[in-house]
């Protein structure tokens, strides 16, 4: 970790054991439900977190970016939710807290987060804009395949008819490919690898809780 800032260490010492706590809290039964009433919480901390240093470097075509994924996400889920052709049909439980039309508000902040985190690392390793944003797009997708379950099993949000759609990852790669492909074109970058660290922590914490709790 000597690549990183003082401050980046910091926040890796800090979410590291937070969300190690939140992972054992999660599998064990009686601190389920409070680890459940926390979530919308820690995803809104985590946020705070993930666009800290953007805001106070004032990264404003950074933070321009952010702010339409997050209401340009928001509004498609809203719609999809209503209507059932975007991912297809599902509703969101009570976990991730405050809605707007049914939908999260937080759905769209954590969205943003977890494409910037991924499209940063991709923009060290790939230069052609359409190669880097599928590959963003591909790792979103890998991203969301982990976290289904877990999602669903913790009323996150319900599949109505069932199974989990292919729609839902064929929507969410084309949003990310979309979203990514703006990021990449405008050569932005956030003004720190905190969006990254984050992502990185959450996979690792769907795909523990994905093995070990459901």
């Amino acid at each position: 970790m000597s690549y990183l800032r003082k401050e980046e260490r910091l926040i890796i010492y800090l979410l590291v054991p937070f969300y190690l706590v939140g992972t054992l809290s999660h599998i064990v039964d009686a601190t389920l439900p409070l680890m459940l009433v926390l979530t919308p919480y820690s995803i809104l901390l985590t946020s705070v977190i993930g666009f800290f240093f953007d805001i106070r470097e004032k990264n404003m075509p950074l933070l321009s970016w952010a702010s339409v994924t997050f209401l340009v996400t928001l509004f498609l889920e809203i719609v999809g939710v209503a209507t059932s052709l975007i991912f297809g049909a599902y509703t969101y439980g009570d976990t991730l807290g405050l809605k707007l039309l049914g939908v999260p508000l937080l759905i769209g902040i954590n969205w943003t987060i977890i494409i910037l985190g991924i499209a940063d690392v991709v923009r060290q390793k790939v230069t052609n804009h359409v190669l880097a944003s599928l590959l963003t797009a591909s790792l979103t997708v890998l991203f969301d395949y982990v976290m289904e379950p877990v999602a669903i099993a913790f009323d996150y949000w319900n599949w109505t008819a069932g199974p989990i759609p292919l729609q839902n990852y064929i929507a969410w790669f084309v949003i990310a490919f979309l979203f990514s492909y703006l990021y990449f074109r405008n050569s932005l970058q956030s003004a720190s690898k905190v969006p990254t660290i984050i992502v990185v922590i959450q996979f690792i914490f769907f795909l523990s809780l994905r093995i070990f709790a459901i």
